[in-house]
């Protein structure tokens, strides 16, 4: 539907979209994706999956930073700098209603679960 788009997760966040990324091998996206030790938490075949679908991709190892990552800035600024039509964000509620307000409030097209139930 949007091409490209920016998809954002932390953490297990990145298993639904392990989905998408091997079934549209060639889907025009960005990907930006914070964890903790993500290669020795999830694998490095998971690792290589993002970077086959974005070899550009922002893998951030939340270890290795004092603080945590400023999740909107780097969120904004990938947006910007790939023109993506949207962002997608996968994350856990705290995170991704927050991410969602402030891209809103921006004008930016983003799309994440509604946490409804």
């Amino acid at each position: 539907m949007f091409k490209p788009v920016l998809i954002v997760a932390t953490g297990s966040g990145i298993g639904p979209c392990l989905g998408l990324f091997n079934g549209i091998p060639n889907l025009p996206c960005r990907i930006l994706w914070s964890a903790k030790s993500p290669e020795e938490t999830y694998g490095s075949a998971i690792i290589n999956i993002v970077y086959a679908a974005d070899p550009k991709a922002n893998i951030i190892d939340t270890t290795l930073q004092k603080a945590r990552p400023n999740m909107l800035r780097l969120t904004k600024d990938m947006y910007l700098e790939s023109k993506a039509e949207a962002v997608c964000v996968i994350s856990n509620p705290k995170l991704t209603k927050g991410l969602v307000y402030d891209l809103e409030c921006e004008g930016i097209p983003v799309f994440a679960p509604i946490w409804d139930s």
